[in-house]
């Protein structure tokens, strides 16, 4: 018996990862599944750990050669995956995923912050105990250490899903609001640090452009500027969403 072509076209997107519905009243709507969204996730984190560049490299390779510290990862990721999944719809899922690289972009401000600006010694423990108090400076740093892989590897896949889905301008939007961020946040911890009432005074006149200049950027973000309609990638061999 032969196979209606709209019945096929149907299976094809299923497999695909993908879910093709038909609303009342808006139409034909293809969305991301939690298995799809997944299978993305792994892919990037692999492919990264092989073939990217050296920090994402040494992240991702981390990340998946400690099997407890992956499995931890694994969990988190699948529960902000299924989120994303829940929205039936690709402009929203595209929301989604930006709030949620925003979100990881905060996770791991601190320990970018300490490569980037090379803080080690004395003032690596200063910062640390403005965010952990009276915890060993050994112990929190492990901690962030641990969140930053997790975090990081979360903003890739989801960049990485936004890139996939024709979402290109959010990407170059959350790199900028990477940079844009760390330097508000390098402001705050170095004011954190200072002893000298000179620099905490010149840190708190520049702080707050740097913190608004974020703000305002990570509202454009989470607004879904740019937000491509409707438009599927070529990697799923042209098929259109409507």
């Amino acid at each position: 018996m032969r196979i209606p072509e709209r019945l096929q076209h149907a299976h094809q997107l299923e497999n695909l990862g993908f879910h093709n519905k038909k609303p009342a009243e808006s139409g034909t709507v293809i969305y991301f599944t939690e298995t799809r969204l997944m299978q993305e996730s792994e892919h990037t984190v692999h492919e990264r750990a092989d073939h990217g560049e050296e920090i994402s490299r040494r992240v991702c390779g981390q990340l998946i050669s400690d099997h407890s510290r992956y499995c931890l990862w694994l969990g988190g990721h699948e529960q902000r995956m299924r989120d994303v999944a829940r929205e039936r719809r690709r402009e929203q899922q595209m929301l989604k995923l930006r709030g949620l690289a925003v979100q990881q972009v905060h996770r791991a401000a601190l320990v970018r912050y300490f490569r980037e600006y090379s803080v080690t010694g004395e003032r690596r423990e200063q910062t640390l105990r403005s965010f952990y108090a009276m915890i060993d400076p050994s112990r929190s740093l492990l901690c962030e250490h641990r969140g930053y892989l997790l975090a990081a590897s979360s903003q890739w896949c989801a960049s990485d899903v936004l890139d996939l889905a024709g979402d290109k301008r959010a990407v170059e939007m959350i790199q900028d609001y990477e940079q844009k961020y760390g330097q508000y946040f390098a402001m705050f911890c170095d004011r954190a640090r200072s002893t000298r009432s000179i620099s905490s005074d010149l840190l708190s006149a520049l702080i707050p452009e740097a913190k608004a200049k974020a703000e305002r950027l990570r509202q454009r973000i989470l607004a879904g500027e740019h937000v491509p309609v409707r438009r599927v990638a070529a990697r799923f061999h042209g098929l259109s969403a409507r």
